[in-house]
């Protein structure tokens, strides 16, 4: 139990969690000491010093919480779901060692399904923990069309079955970060090791050095396996409402909003880095306001394949930057082997 003369510091959110924690123990994942019913703050403690010194002042989500695979150390990542949601039915299906046999499926994998004792509405969707790609700069020409390619194939693997993500858009799609951060980064605080040292601490490797990095989509809340390929749908879904078909009133092709989203997505890479102009005509016709002459999956791998037959290597070894990196840390990066985390 919670010591009395301590004042509760978790959030009625994070309690869910909490509860849960013996349960999750009993199935061999172990949470943050934070989760503990019998956690003590480190910061009360007899010397403590200011909460912020602390890892365990770190406080978790709602919907997701980290934590650790006992039986080999792995960081995972839960998801409450229900059990009766397209979310649940289709991450097993992408999951399916049949699914997982076509290269192409990046939809992240589903580790296993835990119960929430006397739930039985809910249950424990347990995936590993990923990076967000946004979170580590991008170095080279290279690396984004490496990104690009496997989430094109993604696309066109999920479509090819009749699946239709609904949110293609740039904060689902992650990365296993494990070889760029080999030692590892913390669920609370996406630029240091243990949750509390100082992003000036944080140490990286570029995607150049370490490649095939490999990416993963995530969140399938609003997908869908459709009956054919002719359904259409109405409303607003996704982060992205700039999709210019999206309506209450006027039905869309599903498909097409996700060729607009994912390539809207790289669209901001595009904007925000120098040096990636040579993917204009792909997002250009990715995110065409008119979704009869958007291209499809199929075609947007196709001109992807016939466009990188051309490039060079020496062109997907070039470097970019983010606009507005001065002259003298571009420097420094490329000849003194500085690697700040934000540039």
């Amino acid at each position: 139990m919670n010591n009395p003369l301590i004042p509760e510091d978790r959030g009625e959110h994070e309690m869910f969690w909490v509860s849960l924690q013996p349960h999750l123990l009993s199935r061999g994942y172990k949470l943050r000491p934070r989760y503990d019913p019998e956690w003590t703050p480190s910061w009360t403690k007899p010397g403590g010093k200011h909460r912020g010194f602390y890892e365990d002042s770190l406080r978790g989500g709602a919907k997701l919480l980290d934590g650790i695979r006992i039986s080999d150390n792995m960081k995972v990542v839960f998801k409450p779901v229900a059990t009766s949601s397209d979310e649940l039915a289709l991450a097993i299906l992408l999951s399916s060692p049949k699914a997982r046999a076509d290269t192409r499926n990046c939809a992240v994998p589903v580790l296993d399904v835990v119960d929430i004792p006397g739930n039985d509405e809910r249950v424990l969707m347990v995936m590993p923990m990923l990076k967000e790609i946004f979170n580590v700069p991008f170095r080279r020409v290279g690396e984004v069309v490496e990104m690009l390619e496997q989430f094109l194939y993604c696309l066109q693997f999920l479509h090819e079955n009749n699946i239709v993500h609904m949110d293609f858009c740039r904060y689902n799609l992650m990365m296993d970060g494990s070889r760029i951060i080999p030692k590892g980064w913390h669920f609370c605080n996406a630029y240091s090791h243990d949750g509390v040292s100082f992003a000036s601490a944080f140490e990286w490797n570029d995607r150049w050095s370490v490649r095939p990095v490999q990416y993963y989509l995530i969140d399938f809340g609003l997908s869908r396996q459709l009956q054919d390929a002719s359904t259409r749908v109405v409303g607003d879904w996704g982060q992205d409402r700039t999709v210019p078909e999206m309506s209450f009133e006027i039905p869309s092709d599903p498909f097409k909003v996700d060729v607009y989203q994912l390539g809207n997505a790289i669209k901001e890479y595009v904007a925000a880095y120098t040096g990636l102009r040579i993917l204009d005509p792909l997002i250009e016709n990715m995110t065409a306001s008119d979704p009869v002459k958007r291209f499809t999956a199929d075609q947007a791998v196709l001109y992807f394949q016939e466009r990188k037959a051309k490039w060079s290597k020496r062109a997907m070894k070039s470097r970019i930057w983010k606009k507005g990196t001065p002259f003298k840390r571009r420097f420094m990066v490329k000849y003194r082997g500085e690697n700040p985390i934000t540039v």
